[in-house]
């Protein structure tokens, strides 16, 4: 089968380290040329897949979070959070957990939230006298949360392929990705109060300091606020609310003082390196997904599971651990773009709603950011405390069984991502 061959080729590349890019280019011409279709084929789709309009929010998504990582709002953002819930037993944890589903709010990116806020919430945590090893785990576990609150690159290129309103899609990992921090946030209160964690004192802050942290931060914290109500009031596109948002945070920039000529040319540079490799594996992404349709790959895998069993919980229980493997073995971005047509069309066929499979599968790929042997987030932290892979690894594994609970919260309560888009999307 040609689609086997075509995915054994670029596992074996990715698994010998050959620069995923790389990888899924040479998977998707061996899967033409199986197929008999000329090179340049890859090319048409790869075009036609990066001009939908849709993707144009991509950049400027990007953009207005690298603007504002460069602008010092992370600092601000930790702050407010600390004087909000920096009393709940795990202190600081807890702390890191509230701000990342803040700056979910403004990056739509796990890595964005470990480079950007992930060094302002360890330096903390161990100065206060956490575990360095601690401070690192649950900095990559809530990291988790960026794609899934709005706005959200993963979900934009979810959207743009499997024909689903970026609007609604958004609102709809509003409370799967609040009830994610819950899960972490008691994770973290248990570790606390049993004594498993050591955490040092914590202190409640009184309603002046409160407030001030709200002045100083609250503008950047209203960003995903005016972004999603953009959308949903239907007053800007997907597309024009991230031209709003780089808008807004460049004004952001000279209200703070921050603004300079330097950071925002580092700004521009990072965020066009990083769309020019989104858009490419997205346009390789698509010449995958091609052959996997043409092979009608999805109709033998749900053939396969289907003889396995026909119980719909059991079926759905089965594409989260293809996924979560998938997840492990294979950066975020192209495992999404290989499980969509792989997996989508039988949640589909077993009537999950095209919404909670995005969130579903969304979250369930991020799982494989703190988990071996890929596990990327594992990795920048590492480079970030300089920690041994093994002792994050170990340190991380506590919250594992806290993030597989949440998604199996996901797959199987569809209202938790389908009520709210269906109240503020009602026609």
């Amino acid at each position: 089968m040609i689609s086997v061959w075509m995915l054994v080729a670029f596992l074996v590349l990715a698994i010998f380290r050959i620069p995923v890019c790389v990888s899924m280019g040479f998977g998707a011409l061996l899967g033409l040329y199986l197929m008999g279709l000329p090179p340049d084929t890859m090319v048409r789709n790869m075009l036609d897949s990066v001009r939908a309009i849709p993707l144009l929010a991509v950049p400027f998504f990007i953009l207005a979070a690298s603007i504002m990582n460069h602008m010092g709002l992370t600092r601000r953002i930790f702050n407010f959070a600390s004087h909000l819930v920096g009393f709940i037993p795990g202190g600081l944890a807890q702390v890191n957990i509230l701000s990342s589903v803040i700056f979910a709010g403004i990056s739509g990116s796990a890595l964005a939230d470990i480079a950007g806020l992930g060094t302002v919430q360890i330096k903390a945590m161990t100065d206060r006298g956490y575990r360095l090893e601690f401070s690192a785990a649950i900095t990559v576990a809530s990291s988790t949360i960026g794609p899934i609150i709005p706005p959200s690159i993963m979900f934009i290129i979810y959207a743009v392929n499997m024909d689903v309103s970026i609007g609604r899609l958004f609102v709809a990992g509003v409370l799967p990705g609040l009830m994610i921090a819950f899960v972490l946030m008691v994770t973290v209160w248990f570790l606390a109060k049993s004594g498993i964690e050591s955490c040092p004192p914590v202190r409640r802050s009184g309603i002046g300091e409160i407030g001030r942290s709200f002045l100083t931060g609250g503008p950047a914290i209203l960003t995903p606020v005016i972004i999603v109500t953009g959308m949903v009031s239907g007053v800007a596109t997907a597309t024009e609310a991230a031209v709003l948002a780089v808008v807004y945070s460049l004004l952001l920039g000279v209200l703070y003082r921050e603004i300079t000529i330097a950071k925002l040319r580092h700004a521009f540079e990072s965020s066009i390196r990083t769309t020019a490799l989104i858009m490419y594996l997205t346009g390789v992404g698509s010449v995958m997904a091609f052959v996997l349709t043409s092979e009608q790959a999805a109709d033998v895998v749900a053939a396969f599971m289907l003889s396995l069993t026909d119980e719909t919980w059991v079926l759905l229980l089965l594409i989260n651990i293809a996924i979560l493997f998938l997840g492990c073995v294979l950066e975020t971005l192209p495992a999404l773009l290989i499980s969509m047509p792989l997996f989508g069309p039988i949640a589909f066929n077993l009537g999950v709603d095209p919404l909670q499979f995005g969130v579903m599968l969304t979250f369930n790929l991020l799982i494989g950011i703190i988990t071996p042997p890929i596990g990327i987030g594992l990795y920048a932290i590492c480079a970030i405390t300089e920690l041994r892979l093994e002792k994050v690894v170990k340190a991380s594994a506590v919250f594992l069984p806290t993030l597989v609970i949440a998604l199996l919260l996901i797959t199987y309560f569809a209202p938790l991502s389908t009520w709210l888009p269906g109240v503020l999307f009602a026609d």
